[in-house]
């Protein structure tokens, strides 16, 4: 299978980044979706444990309880559609 880059700033940025890596174009390709990839993972963790922390203050300060409802039975429930 085979990519077609129609766009010259594309193709540019490509052919920049083999030249610094000294590689082919296709593992400059290869290495920027690794990279990718790799910065969404980071971001995912840096996420998940920003929300544990936040999650974990609410419970010390008693202001969150899991009462297991979804958002809409929440909603529901609170203005009297159950």
């Amino acid at each position: 299978m085979s990519i077609l880059v129609r766009d010259p700033d594309i193709d540019r940025q490509v052919r920049a980044l083999a030249k610094r890596l000294d590689c082919s174009l296709q593992e400059a390709v290869g290495y920027a979706l690794k990279m990718e990839r790799e910065h969404a993972a980071s971001r995912r963790a840096a996420i998940e444990t920003a929300t544990r922390e936040a999650r974990a203050g609410l419970n010390l300060a008693g202001q969150f309880k899991d009462d297991g409802l979804t958002h809409k039975d929440f909603w529901d429930r609170e203005y009297g559609d159950t």
